[in-house]
């Protein structure tokens, strides 16, 4: 079930549903959602048996909060469909993380690790079909002419055909590169390393300058906070370090050189135009968050219909206060800031919580240049991701380091 709930998340490919014009909530369905459905009904069936399975407690009531901060906001949305729709995906975003906490529970690292490693495959592999102009891999946005701007970028730099342009597909691989580069080091496991390394030149050759800018940011503070973030020696990793960053760099050369249309996007780059509608933006979202800061306008409505806005702020920060208000904006903030919190004081009791900690921060980041946890489907894989990073934490630890300082119960639990 995990691994078809993964190979979803991968592909998941929409289908337009017919529904009633009474209630046009549900415009289409995916795979994914088609495979959380079965999950759901696990998870109910199971509650015969034995109690819903949270995981870590507090990393579920942490994830909770935007769940329920969205409902609460259809009392004063200004769009009740739109925020009624944002309600269901989240709460489908909370389905994958119980299901995938349901079913990694005792399993051993080796296991979770592998399904990591798949996932990245699964969701790498599309992207290169597509640079590669193979027959099944164009894609696939609804209403998209084959000859506008949007359509050619997805030829510019590694897309997703399914998942979207290359900021989505930086953000879905970058939480993991730490974790399996780490793991693949630690247990000399060639593979994992491998897959490490292809999922960070995947990264690269999105040339998403905001996730690159959230690693160097996520790993100064880290070196800067921690004396040693992952654990270990830094002195065995030098060898390794000098030949990934070589393979890095030749990565996105060898696009620029052997892909034409990559030139045309540098050089379209190098213009302001594209710090000139960020600038739009944050400007149009601070106008209307002063009309209403209170409240704001409901989760997924577009304030007023605004044109500039009828996207997104490319902020997930300043959207929740758009959304919902500054206090409560703030607080859905405030969770989503905490989050590789919660795995970084996990670092003395699980060898990999440094490295977990480590690719959560680097999302949470990136969430302050890009959308991607306004995406419907990128939100649900989001918390697919804490599911089974949890999971990986609550396999069972190497008898070298399973004695835990003092209090470390309590921090468990």
């Amino acid at each position: 079930m995990v691994m078809l709930v993964l190979l979803a998340a991968a592909m998941p490919f929409r289908f337009p549903v017919w529904y009633p014009t009474s209630f046009p909530v549900i415009k289409s369905v995916s795979i994914l959602d088609m495979m959380l459905v079965v999950g759901l009904t696990v998870l109910l069936l199971d509650l015969k048996r034995r109690r819903l399975n949270l995981g870590y407690r507090a990393l579920a009531l942490l994830l909770a909060v935007p769940v329920l901060v969205s409902a609460l906001s259809l009392m004063w949305s200004d769009d009740r469909i739109a925020t009624l729709r944002t309600t269901v995906n989240f709460l489908e975003a909370f389905v994958a993380y119980l299901f995938v906490t349901r079913e990694l529970a005792g399993v051993a690292v080796e296991r979770v690790v592998a399904f990591l490693r798949r996932y990245v495959w699964l969701v790498t592999l599309p992207a290169v079909f597509l640079l590669l102009h193979v027959p099944g891999f164009a894609p696939y946005e609804p209403g998209l002419s084959h000859r506008s701007g949007d359509y050619l970028s997805y030829y510019t730099r590694l897309s997703h055909p399914l998942l979207g342009r290359s900021n989505n597909l930086a953000a879905v691989l970058a939480i993991l590169v730490p974790v399996l580069l780490h793991v693949g080091h630690s247990r000399r496991d060639r593979l994992t390393t491998l897959t490490g390394l292809v999922a960070a030149a995947a990264v690269i050759c999105t040339f998403s300058r905001g996730v690159m800018v959230a690693f160097v940011i996520a790993g100064v503070g880290c070196v800067l906070l921690f004396r040693r973030p992952f654990g270990g020696s830094w002195k065995p990793l030098i060898g390794k370090v000098v030949v990934g960053a070589l393979s890095l760099v030749a990565a996105p050369i060898a696009l620029y050189v052997l892909n034409p249309t990559t030139h045309e996007y540098f050089a379209g780059r190098l213009s302001a135009a594209n710090i000139l509608s960020r600038a739009e933006l944050y400007r149009a979202a601070f106008e209307k968050i002063e009309a209403q800061p209170l409240l704001g306008y409901g989760a997924g409505a577009v304030p007023k219909g605004d044109a500039v806005l009828i996207v997104d702020v490319h902020n997930t920060y300043v959207q929740q206060i758009l959304y919902y208000g500054v206090p409560l904006g703030a607080l859905v903030g405030m969770v989503v800031l905490s989050l590789p919190l919660f795995f970084l004081l996990r670092r003395g009791l699980h060898p990999l919580a440094g490295a977990v900690g480590f690719g959560v921060l680097v999302d949470v980041i990136s969430f302050a240049f890009e959308s991607s946890l306004e995406g419907t489907v990128l939100r649900v894989i989001f918390y697919l991701h804490l599911g089974m990073l949890a999971g990986l934490l609550r396999s069972p630890v190497p008898e070298q380091r399973r004695e835990a300082p003092q209090g470390a119960a309590e921090v468990m639990s």
